[in-house]
């Protein structure tokens, strides 16, 4: 026993010398591998990154229309599925060519795209875009119509905020035709308390122009905050009564002002800047969910949201609950918003002379399945009501992919997407000629 206790003695010890020095040569190797693959990684990104190297979504706050882009800026944005694309806004603060002047969109056949972050394509080039491939397919293809076009577009936005785009940019350029790019989150976009809590803003301050249910059942129209001080300084995460959670409210991507350290960091590291993209705000961790429960409390305890949690938990938006037969009060509020909105934009482009068509994104599938159908009786039902269009039946009438529509890791349309879309558009524009008379 007591030899066998010696050679425990006398070994052990060199043993775990060894598997000591192992673990630290280990650790050395994959620490000096880890900051060569680092290093590398920022070289790639240095040299293929623009000189415009960071990230830049720049906004301002247009009197009475909303949170917008400045004019004539650059815009740099890194898509989520990688690579940089690099833009700047025309003089009236969209990702667009200069629109026509008055007189020669006047004389053409005018067609203007409104929509949200699906129209203002920060992934794509601007020479890639539906409407600049809408009117080089018509110049190619039906010169006859003389189709000119411009587009305004912005994140988050739903068709209730995008009046005040036609109201104010729109409208003075006569369009013959104006097509709303629908998307599915715009029945939650449209609706003032779905997005108060979404995205944390003031029901009384919103970043556009919102409408709301008055005393009488109807719909009164809350206008924007003044200006973006009034915006934040108004912001729901000031009212929440748990001032451990006030963190976690992380601001819209069209309020958001990085911090000083974040500047810091992501100014210094491209490798930094991009896993900084990556990864911000991917995850739904349980106190963001309380957050939000918090939130929905706050709007339900205000007499004008008094039944906005009835039905659901104000943890999570479920898109299905849209579908139900009788949906809870909130989504059944976001579907006549919705209503509302479309209602709004035929009164002004009747009172204005233009036909007016909603192009249903990919998402919304083609006649026949529920969420088409749904838009389409938002619409009117076609019977005298606002004509839709399926994107999705357009893609697949082609021989295309619907995922080629959109990128890997990200809904928006990629360059075949808008060119899609722009088919789609000019499609049914050669079938109703009289649009252009």
């Amino acid at each position: 026993m007591g030899g066998a206790h010696e050679r425990t003695g006398r070994f052990a010890p060199p043993r775990a010398r060894r598997i000591l020095r192992l673990l630290g040569w280990n650790t050395l190797v994959l620490f000096v591998l880890l900051m060569l693959a680092a290093g590398s990684a920022e070289v790639y990104l240095r040299l293929t990154t623009p000189h415009s190297r960071h990230h830049s979504l720049p906004t301002q706050l247009v009197p009475g229309v909303g949170v917008l882009r400045p004019p004539d800026t650059e815009i740099r944005y890194l898509r989520k599925s990688g690579g940089w694309q690099v833009s700047w806004t025309n003089s009236l603060g969209f990702l667009d060519r200069e629109p026509p002047g008055p007189e020669r969109a006047a004389e053409s056949c005018h067609v203007t795209l409104i929509g949200d972050s699906f129209v203002e394509g920060l992934d794509v080039p601007i020479a890639d875009k539906a409407q600049v491939r809408l009117e080089e397919l018509a110049a190619r293809e039906a010169p006859e119509l003389d189709v000119t076009t411009s587009a305004f577009g912005f994140i988050s936005t739903g068709q209730i905020n995008q009046l005040a785009f036609y109201d104010a940019f729109a409208r003075g350029l006569s369009p013959d035709l104006v097509v709303l790019v629908a998307v599915k989150n715009d029945v939650r976009d449209n609706s003032l308390p779905w997005k108060s809590w979404s995205e944390g803003f003031h029901p009384d301050y919103p970043p556009w122009p919102y409408a709301r249910r008055d005393a009488d059942g109807g719909w009164e129209f809350v206008p924007p905050a003044a200006t973006m001080k009034e915006l934040r300084a108004n912001l729901l995460s000031r009212l929440l009564a748990e001032p451990e959670l006030h963190s976690l409210a992380r601001q819209p991507p069209w309020l958001r002002r990085p911090t000083g350290a974040e500047r810091a960091l992501r100014s210094r590291s491209l490798l930094a800047d991009w896993l900084w993209r990556r990864l911000d705000g991917t995850a739904q961790s349980a106190e963001e969910a309380e957050l939000r429960r918090l939130r929905a409390a706050w709007l339900s305890s205000q007499p004008r949201y008094a039944t906005f949690t009835q039905g659901w938990s104000g943890e999570y938006y479920a898109e299905r609950l849209t579908l139900a037969e009788n949906p809870p009060p909130a989504y059944q509020e976001g579907l006549d918003a919705t209503h509302f909105a479309l209602e709004q934009f035929r009164e002004r482009t009747e009172r204005d002379g233009a036909a007016l068509l909603v192009l249903a994104i990919y998402e919304w599938g083609m006649e026949g399945d529920p969420w088409f159908d749904l838009l389409h009786r938002l619409a009117g039902n076609g019977n005298g009501g606002i004509p839709v269009i399926s994107q999705y039946s357009h893609i697949v009438a082609t021989g295309g992919e619907i995922a080629d529509a959109r990128w890997e890791r990200d809904p928006h349309w990629t360059s075949d997407g808008h060119r899609w879309a722009a088919e789609a558009i000019l499609e049914w524009l050669q079938r109703n000629p009289e649009v252009c008379d």
